[in-house]
């Protein structure tokens, strides 16, 4: 049960009512929207940047438990299959078959333009938050990774390096 708080205006509210409605500062603010364009980036092109870190001793043996059944985890992209993130940072798959590539190419340019906005989007962010606030010095390697990554036009690479400066700056700021 909350303890209620009363105001010299004789109005009441709880303690956590008090909580929510305090407004974030803005350095929480902008971490949070980074991690929501990340869920977001994750939504959209169905990658797994902000899903939870879980292997452990458990999930390797669940993992050995399940392998040949039905509920074995999907294997990882083979047989030649590229990721959007691969296709971001130019490769698609061409082996020297300039029409089939060339094709691919046209067909997955909007996608790749589209990774290339949040990408710039998301480093500009982390960029701006670094510039203001000294404690994301340690972070600033990782954030030079993406923009060099972007700056290259492997924009799969600039988001992926940009995760990893998210990761550091989230953990800078706990």
């Amino acid at each position: 049960m909350d303890n209620e708080l009363v105001s010299n205006s004789g109005s009441s509210a709880t303690a956590s009512q008090v909580l929510s409605a305090a407004p974030m500062d803005d350095e929480a603010a902008e971490v949070a929207s980074i991690e929501a364009d990340f869920v977001q980036f994750d939504e959209d092109f169905g990658t797994t940047f902000m899903a939870p870190e879980a292997e452990t001793a458990q999930t390797s043996l669940l993992d050995q438990a399940a392998e040949g059944t039905p509920f074995a985890a999907p294997a990882a992209e083979t047989g030649g299959t590229l990721s959007l993130l691969e296709m971001a940072d130019g490769n698609y798959g061409d082996n020297g078959e300039e029409g089939l590539g060339s094709w691919v190419r046209d067909r997955v340019k909007p996608i790749v333009n589209a990774i290339k906005n949040r990408a710039k989007k998301i480093i500009k962010k982390m960029v701006e938050l670094a510039r203001r606030l000294g404690k994301y010095a340690k972070c600033v390697g990782k954030i030079v990774a993406a923009i060099t990554a972007f700056k290259a036009k492997k924009y799969g690479t600039a988001i992926k390096a940009a995760y990893e400066a998210f990761k550091c700056i989230r953990a800078q700021r706990a």
